[in-house]
């Protein structure tokens, strides 16, 4: 394990080596990410390229081991033979394969543990990735509203700064304001105006002389015989409604001082 924790120790000083340098941490995370996915794949064809050379290690050994019991199995039959020459010979080489089987056993007890150390590291390696890819996202999102509210303070300290902009708003509120307020008199004013005018008639025709009315109808009964007179031979004036039979007959203007001399 102490070699991959260097391993994993360099990694993540250069991860924070690139941080302090990085112009924008979201492409520096994917690129992190990217050599990440690199060095796994990388981890993994050595890991495969272990368990490879595992398996050719045990398969050596039980080889080996075949062949010392093999040999084994020929020197016990050359004593049964008496044959002890071939018997000797027997048990030479199945020592040999024995000594062999032995150096075969202890490789592979060396590289099972390498190939468990690469097992580990190639897991670690894993969950290192994945844990970077679930903070890409909210590390981006922070990076996204930091430069967000940073865009927010340099426009309102731009706002602060200038003054000509601002004097050139509040100009521009007033004269909306005067604008407003020349409107809302013109309307005052057309309203009072039309007032008058209805006032100033019904006032007119309030203030109308009734002796023009008595004189207008005092015309009317003068010219009344008038039209009598002009009237065809059968033919009668249409006569006056009921209620006007008991008003009485108004003489003409002309008239009036003959009656009073007749007095």
């Amino acid at each position: 394990m102490g070699i991959f924790n260097r391993f994993v120790n360099v990694l993540r000083a250069n991860a924070n080596a690139a941080l302090d340098q990085a112009e924008d941490p979201e492409l520096m995370l994917t690129q992190m990410i990217s050599d990440l996915e690199t060095q796994k794949r990388e981890a993994k064809q050595r890991m495969t390229e272990a368990l490879a050379l595992q398996k050719r290690f045990e398969r050596q050994t039980e080889q080996e081991e075949a062949e010392a019991q093999k040999w084994e199995d020929k020197a016990v039959l050359a004593v049964q033979k008496g044959k002890d020459d071939l018997a000797k010979d027997a048990l030479m080489r199945k020592k040999e394969h024995a000594r062999r089987s032995e150096e075969f056993r202890q490789q592979l007890a060396s590289h099972a543990r390498n190939s468990d150390l690469l097992r580990d590291g190639y897991q670690q390696l894993e969950d290192k990735i994945e844990e970077i890819k679930r903070k890409k996202s909210l590390l981006v999102a922070k990076q996204k509203q930091a430069e967000a509210q940073e865009q927010i303070y340099q426009t309102i300290e731009g706002l602060g700064d200038n003054v000509g902009a601002m004097e050139a708003i509040d100009r521009a509120e007033e004269k909306i304001e005067q604008m407003s307020a020349r409107a809302e008199a013109y309307q005052e004013l057309s309203l009072e105006d039309s007032r008058e005018s209805l006032d100033k008639k019904f006032k007119e025709l309030e203030h109308e002389s009734p002796d023009m009315d008595d004189e207008l109808m005092a015309l009317r009964q003068r010219a009344l015989p008038d039209a009598q007179k002009k009237l065809p031979e059968n033919t009668t004036a249409p006569e006056a409604p009921a209620e006007e039979e008991d008003k009485p007959i108004i003489p003409p203007v002309s008239n009036i001082g003959m009656f009073g001399k007749m007095k």
